[in-house]
């Protein structure tokens, strides 16, 4: 018998849930296809905290609170 298993996303509220989870894992009862709290690298890490810091930024712009470099100004910084 072929069985294609459902997908779900679930919000895994403490450590008690995520031992479960692992433990249903080890015995082949579930398969986890993507843990944030384990798959993010350093770098990803750091990629997601810079983009967070663009998307501030570019709202304090829209705001007028700061002003931002022209394309001339970032062109002669390289």
């Amino acid at each position: 018998m072929n069985y294609m298993g459902n997908t779900l996303t679930i919000e895994i509220k403490d450590n008690k849930a995520r031992r479960l989870l692992k433990s249903l894992e080890e015995v082949k009862l579930i398969s986890i296809i993507s843990d944030s709290k384990t798959s993010w690298t350093p770098k990803k890490k750091k990629q997601a905290k810079d983009f967070l810091s663009a998307l501030k930024e570019a709202k304090l712009a829209e705001e007028g609170k700061i002003k931002l470099k022209t394309l001339d100004q970032l062109i002669n910084e390289l």
